[in-house]
């Protein structure tokens, strides 16, 4: 437990050096409800998932889906694809698949790609989570828009000591902000797929932001001094049953996202193509003879 503490500490930290690196844009707050799709991609069939998942955005704009969804590829763990959808009540989850189930045209499109994945995929897995503001910690200081990388960690709870994750949470955001790193990150309460947990979500504009956390794991340690790290040590032996701690980067081909985002970066998020260059003509053919001028 003592490993993983230090990991989530020195990489949450990262972020703060971020900060700075682009004006900051206007974005809605979390979302309420948070509906997460894991796939998981078979060995060596990234390419081909790839080429597939690339044409669903289109589809989905072609259609004017309600939905919007941003797509993360996994760097670290076995390969996966992970989509993120919020909505701002279970009411409004039902009136996007309704959508969906409404149109029969549509509704193929969607089943023609997935018969297309299937081969690529060896799993799915869908789960939805609730927004806890009160164990979230500065949302409007991060940079949505520009975060291409993020850090997303899943604590698995023993069953019965859920309550002593709002304890762990406070301990960390203490020290954090005595030492002046005010770092953003979301946390989200599991609702439906999983049980006993808590998802993590830390943005980074970039994975340099990683070195300027470990050099802050000395100051993290030294704020929340022997009885802090103590008493955590002492919260994760007894209340935490695992800890998944992955690094995420974000696919911008494969992700739907919306307008203001697009705005906030447009060569990320939908770049203008490369033009072709134009065709050479065959060696050794001429140019083509000219009209005799008239009379």
């Amino acid at each position: 437990m003592k490993k993983w503490l230090c990991s989530v500490a020195g990489l949450s930290f990262a972020l703060a050096g971020s900060l700075a690196a682009h004006a900051q844009t206007p974005v809605a707050p979390p979302p309420n409800i948070l509906n997460v799709e894991t796939n998981n991609i078979k060995p060596y069939q990234d390419g081909p998932y790839d080429k597939v998942a690339s044409q669903y955005p289109a589809l989905s704009e072609q259609f004017n889906d309600p939905t919007h969804f941003v797509a993360m590829e996994a760097l670290t763990g076995p390969p996966r694809a992970i989509f993120f959808s919020g909505y701002d009540s279970y009411e409004a989850l039902q009136k996007n698949e309704e959508w969906l189930l409404g149109n029969a045209a549509i509704d193929a499109k969607f089943d023609a790609l997935d018969a297309r994945q299937a081969p690529n995929v060896s799993e799915i897995h869908n789960t939805i989570w609730h927004y806890r503001s009160d164990l979230s910690n500065n949302v409007a200081g991060a940079d949505i828009p520009h975060s291409h990388y993020w850090e997303v960690i899943i604590f698995h709870m023993r069953s019965g000591h859920v309550e002593q994750f709002e304890e762990f949470t406070k301990l960390y955001r203490n020290a954090s902000l005595k030492i002046g790193q005010n770092v953003p990150w979301a946390t989200y309460e599991g609702l439906a797929g999983v049980t006993d947990a808590y998802l993590v979500l830390v943005p980074m504009t970039s994975l340099k932001d990683e070195d300027t956390g470990l050099a802050h794991q000395k100051d993290f340690g030294a704020a929340l001094g022997a009885e802090g790290r103590g008493r955590m040590n002492k919260l994760s032996e007894e209340s935490v049953a695992s800890v998944e701690d992955n690094i995420w980067m974000v696919n911008p081909e494969w992700s739907y996202v919306e307008k203001s985002w697009i705005d906030a970066d447009p060569q990320y998020w939908a770049p203008e193509p490369v033009p072709k260059p134009a065709r050479k003509p065959a060696a050794g053919a001429g140019s083509a003879p000219k009209a005799p001028p008239a009379n």
